[in-house]
């Protein structure tokens, strides 16, 4: 059913019946048409990056250097994105002067844009509303949030240009249908885009919660392990003063270093590593996912010093640890 259009010179408020586009209608719209323009552009820019790639033996990319990039390459860079905004220039200059006045954001929206007098607006009438556009998104995009408290909820770049976003009925023989509360489309993208909000603010306290829980939990069984050590290493100095040699799990009246064994430890061996070198080390179960980790502690028998080497992930190291 086509539609009619009033005469021209007649004013949008001069129609008794016309609803103007809401922001989140208008919003729901322009997120609709970024969304096309960026996956049939980034869809694009792979296949030639691929043929680019193919043709050029696939060292398309291993030509470039990031500190000096080639003149070609800066080239290619600005010719892309020029492709990109003047892609975006003629998709909403010609959808918006169109017989649909909308692009495909506003037509899945139900709005369309009309001129001063209801109309249609020419080619270079949308073309120029999209350079004024840049008004909006240079005072970042204020100009776009204006539409929410303006008396016939026209963004910035519509003040300039001349313009009003109504309903898709609107100056039409059929202005009844006009839909004057939030439609089903609007209803799902808001809750949609706060759902997206919150998955993406949880996904950040996730990736700042769980790595510092992580940091927390191997502090805490890096303290267990601590516990036994302790005990260990009093008992590895006593033998080597009574005995003058470096004791190890099998010795008499020495503790067995298995019974130490629990939470957070494995299993730990005491033993002479080195000539002249006294040494306990123990086996730590795995921590996010690597292999068993070992704390190694070595008495320097002539000076009486521990050395210790801890695996990745272990800090705060005890104050007798060189």
């Amino acid at each position: 059913m086509t539609q009619q259009w009033m005469e021209p010179g007649r004013e949008p408020g001069c129609q008794d019946d016309v609803v103007q586009a809401g922001f989140l209608r208008r919003w729901a719209a322009l997120f609709l048409d970024q969304l096309i323009l960026g996956v049939a552009y980034y869809a694009l820019l792979i296949v030639l990056m691929m043929v680019f790639g193919i043709a050029g033996g696939l060292d398309f990319f291993s030509q470039v250097d990031a500190q000096d990039p080639p003149g070609w390459f800066v080239a290619a860079y600005l010719g892309v994105m020029l492709l990109y905004y003047a892609a975006a220039g003629l998709y909403f200059s010609l959808m918006e002067s169109s017989r649909h006045q909308a692009t495909l954001g506003k037509m899945a929206l139900g709005i369309k844009v009309v001129n001063a007098h209801g109309g249609r607006l020419s080619f270079a009438h949308a073309l120029g509303r999209w350079f004024a556009a840049l008004l909006s998104y240079v005072t970042l995009y204020i100009g776009f949030l204006m539409a929410a408290f303006t008396g016939k909820k026209q963004a910035l770049h519509d003040l300039v240009a001349g313009t009003f976003v109504v309903d898709r009925w609107a100056y039409t023989e059929f202005p009844e249908r006009q839909q004057r509360t939030l439609g089903g489309c609007v209803i799902v993208f808001v809750i949609a885009m706060i759902l997206m909000i919150g998955i993406a603010v949880l996904g950040v306290l996730a990736a700042i919660a769980l790595p510092a829980y992580q940091e927390y939990t191997g502090r805490a069984r890096f303290a267990q392990v601590l516990e036994p050590v302790n005990t260990l290493r009093s008992q590895v100095e006593d033998a080597l003063q009574r005995d003058g040699s470096c004791p190890n799990n099998g010795s008499q009246g020495f503790l067995a270093a298995e019974a130490y064994a629990g939470t957070g430890i494995n299993r730990i061996v005491v033993d002479e590593f080195d000539q002249g070198f006294c040494g306990i080390s123990v086996w730590m179960p795995p921590l996010r996912g690597t292999v068993e980790r070992q704390f190694m502690l070595e008495l320097d028998v002539d000076s009486g010093r521990w050395y210790c080497s801890a695996p990745s992930g272990v800090e705060n190291l005890p104050s007798w640890c060189h």
